[in-house]
C-alpha cells in the first residue's frame, strides 16, 4: 500500500495514508449484511515525521468520498472530553447529510471526562445541546489497563461504568455497545427501506451490465461440445445470411441495413454491368468502321443497339466511347486497404483501360496484311485473321483480370464483414479466418486461373463460332459493300406498279475496279467486325458465368461455401480448441461475471423476500 510499517520513519516523498483499501470480509450464517468502513480521523496540524499537509487533504477527501453516498450511515465519533464545537466531522456530515437522517453521533471515552463536566456531556446524549436528528450514543471502550480484557469482560466493565452516577441517569437505549448495535440495526432497516427502490434498480442495472458483458464474451466454450456448438451456430448463421445476400433478400436481416458491403448480389451485378460496358466501349484496339468500304471509313458517332442481337444488348464495338461508364469498383479498388493485403499475390491491382485508338482501321489492317502475306492468290493467309483478332482484343486480358479481381475483392470484403458482424470475439474471429484463409486464396487462384484459361481459348485458340449472327452480319456487310459500289450506276425503271432501281450488267463488271489488296482489306474488316461482335458477347458471358459466378459466387466450391457446418464438423479436437477455446483472460472474466451475477441474483431474491 506504500505506507510505512509501525515504528518505521516516514521517508521523503512518502505518505502515512493510502487510497488503497484494506478489506477484511467476515462471512457466516450469523453475520449481518453490513459493511463497516473505518476511515482515518481528521486532523488539522501535521506531525513532523508522521503526517504532512498532503495527508490532511487526502484524509478529508477520503472521508468526503465515503459519507456522500446516500446509503452510508455516518457514525460521527467524537471524544466526550473534547469540545463538540471544534469537531470538523460534524460540519462535514451536515454538508453531506443536510437533513441528518443518516448521521449518528457516537461519544467515546466518557471515563476521561473531568469531574463536574459530566452534565455538559450528558446534555448531548439527552438532546438538549448541539442536537442531531438521530441524536448521540455513548460507549466506553477499553483503556490502556483493559487491553487484556475479553469481549465479555469489556461489556461487563462498560455496563458497570454506566450504572454509576451520574451516567446512570441516561436512557439505557443510548449508552453501551449493545444499545449502539440496536440503534444501528434500526437505522440500517430505515435506510434500507428508504433506499430499497434505488437498491433494487441498481441491482437490476448491474445484472443487465453483467449479462451484456457475458453476451459480448459469447457462449461459454470450455468443453469440446461448447466449442463445436459455438462454431456450428456461427457457420449456420453465416450460410443463412449468405443465402439472403445472394437472393437479394435484404429485408430479412438488419445486417444488410447496417453494412452495405453485405449486399452481395447487388455489388456483383454492378460489376457484371461495368465489365460488359468496359469491354463493349474500350475492349477493342481500334474502332471498327461504320462503313463497309474503305473510301467511306468513318467511326460511328454514338453507341447503338444491335437490333439483330439475340439478347438485345448494346453491340457497337465500332462506336466511340461517348457515354460515361459508372465506376462501380472505386470503393474496392484501393490497393492500400489492409482488408485486401493478403490478396496482393493473387489479384491484379487497379488497372485503367486506355480508350480505343482513332487510327484508320483499314490502313491498320492493310499494314498487318502486308507484313504477314505469303504466296496466296486472290485471298489471304488463314493465319492472318487470328493475328489481327489477337491484336484487336489485346485489352481483354487486362479488363477480364481487373474484373475478376474486383469480384474477388467484393467476395473477400463480404466474408470479412460478415464474420465481424456475427462474431464479436476478436480472438475467435481471427482464428476462424486463419483456418480458412489458405483455402480461400486457393479458390481465388482457381477463379483467376480459369479466367486466364478463357482468355487463352478465346484469344489464342481457333476462331470458331456456330452462332448464325456471324454469317448474317458478314453477309449483310458484303451486300452493303456491293450496294455502295453500284449506287452510282443504278437508274430507275418505270414498272406497272411504280418504279424500281436497276443496274446494267456491264456497269456491274466495270464498277469494281479495286485491286486485290483493297478487296482483301475490306473483306478482312467485314469478317473481323462480324466475328468480334459475336466473340465479345460470348467472352463476357462465359467470364461472368464461369469465372465469377461459378468459381466465386454460387458454385459448390465457391469461397462463400467454405465456412459451413460440415467444415466445423470435420475439425479435430485440437483445431477446435485452437479456434474456439477461451484464453485465460476470458475465462477469468467469465468466472468473475458469473460469480457476480450469482451474488446479484441472490441479493435480488433477498430483496423480494
Amino acid at each position: 500500500m506504500g505506507i510505512p510499517a509501525p515504528g518505521q520513519p516516514l521517508l521523503p516523498g512518502r505518505s502515512t495514508f493510502s487510497d488503497d483499501i484494506l478489506k477484511i470480509e467476515l462471512s457466516g450464517p450469523s453475520r449481518q449484511h453490513l459493511s463497516v468502513i473505518d476511515v482515518p480521523g481528521i486532523f488539522r496540524t501535521p506531525t513532523q515525521g508522521v503526517t504532512t499537509k498532503e495527508d490532511m487533504a487526502r484524509v478529508q477527501q477520503m472521508v468526503k468520498s465515503y459519507i456522500k453516498d446516500p446509503r452510508t450511515i455516518i457514525l460521527a465519533v467524537v471524544p466526550a472530553p473534547v469540545d463538540i464545537a471544534t469537531q470538523e466531522i460534524l460540519s462535514m456530515a451536515e454538508e453531506a447529510d443536510p437533513l441528518g437522517q443518516r448521521t449518528l453521533g457516537v461519544l467515546t471515552k466518557p471515563d476521561l471526562v473531568d469531574r463536574g463536566a459530566e452534565e455538559h456531556v450528558m446534555d448531548l446524549v439527552r438532546g438538549t445541546r448541539n442536537k442531531l436528528t438521530l441524536g448521540y450514543c455513548m460507549v466506553r471502550n477499553r483503556g490502556q489497563q483493559d487491553k487484556s480484557l475479553s469481549s465479555t469482560g469489556r461489556h461487563e466493565k462498560e455496563k458497570e461504568f454506566f450504572n454509576t452516577a451520574p451516567w446512570s441517569t441516561l436512557d439505557r437505549d443510548r449508552v453501551g455497545i449493545s444499545a449502539l448495535q440496536d440503534r444501528l440495526r434500526e437505522l440500517l432497516v430505515d435506510i434500507t427501506r428508504q433506499e430499497f427502490p434505488n437498491v433494487k434498480h441498481e441491482v437490476d442495472k448491474r445484472i443487465l451490465a453483467c449479462e451484456q458483458k457475458l453476451k459480448f464474451l459469447g457462449p461459454a466454450r470450455e468443453t469440446d461440445d461448447q466449442q463445436r456448438t459455438l462454431l456450428l451456430d456461427l457457420a449456420a448463421k453465416s450460410q443463412e445470411i449468405t443465402s439472403h445476400a445472394l437472393d437479394a433478400y435484404y429485408h430479412r436481416s438488419s445486417l444488410f441495413r447496417d453494412n452495405p458491403s453485405l449486399r452481395l448480389a447487388t455489388r456483383i451485378v454492378d460489376l457484371h454491368t461495368a465489365f460488359s460496358t468496359d469491354v463493349w466501349l474500350k475492349g477493342h484496339t481500334l474502332h471498327f468502321s461504320k462503313s463497309t468500304m474503305r473510301n467511306g471509313n468513318e467511326p460511328a458517332a454514338e453507341p447503338s443497339v444491335d437490333k439483330d442481337s439475340a439478347d438485345g444488348s448494346p453491340d457497337n464495338a465500332e462506336a466511340s466511347p461517348t457515354v460515361d461508364i459508372p465506376n462501380f469498383t472505386s470503393e474496392i479498388n484501393e490497393p492500400e486497404d489492409p482488408k485486401f493485403s493478403e490478396l496482393s499475390d493473387v489479384i491484379q491491382g487497379p488497372w485503367r483501360c486506355p480508350a480505343p485508338q482513332q487510327d484508320n482501321i483499314f490502313d491498320w489492317i492493310e499494314s498487318m496484311y502486308r507484313n504477314s502475306r505469303g504466296f496466296e492468290l486472290g485471298t489471304f493467309d488463314p493465319s492472318l485473321l487470328p493475328i489481327i483478332f489477337q491484336e484487336q482484343s489485346k485489352k481483354w486480358d487486362g479488363l477480364a483480370l481487373a474484373y475478376i479481381s474486383d469480384v474477388i475483392r467484393v467476395v473477400h470484403s463480404f466474408l470479412k464483414d460478415l464474420l465481424s458482424a456475427l462474431c464479436p470475439d476478436s480472438r475467435v474471429r481471427s482464428n476462424i479466418w486463419a483456418s480458412i484463409s489458405d483455402e480461400l486464396l486457393e479458390r481465388y487462384k482457381k477463379a483467376i486461373s480459369h479466367t486466364q484459361f478463357l482468355l487463352g481459348v478465346e484469344r489464342n485458340g481457333t476462331l470458331l463460332t456456330t452462332n448464325h449472327y456471324f454469317n448474317d452480319n458478314l453477309q449483310k456487310a458484303r451486300v452493303e459493300r456491293l450496294q455502295s459500289a453500284l449506287e452510282d450506276q443504278a437508274y430507275e425503271v418505270a414498272l406497272i406498279k411504280g418504279t424500281r432501281k436497276v443496274v446494267n450488267m456491264d456497269a456491274i463488271i466495270s464498277s469494281v475496279p479495286m485491286g486485290n489488296i483493297e478487296h482483301t482489306v475490306e473483306d478482312i474488316h467485314a469478317i473481323l467486325k462480324s466475328y468480334y461482335k459475336v466473340a465479345r458477347k460470348r467472352f463476357v458471358d462465359v467470364v461472368c458465368m464461369q469465372a465469377a459466378d461459378h468459381f466465386l459466387v454460387t458454385g459448390p466450391d465457391s469461397p462463400l461455401r467454405l465456412f459451413t457446418p460440415s467444415f466445423v464438423l470435420r475439425l479435430s479436437l485440437d483445431s477446435l480448441n485452437l479456434i474456439a477455446g477461451e484464453d485465460a483472460v476470458s475465462k477469468r472474466t467469465r468466472n468473475v461475471l458469473n460469480h457476480e451475477m450469482k451474488c446479484l441474483k441472490a441479493g435480488k431474491k433477498l430483496l423480494r423476500g
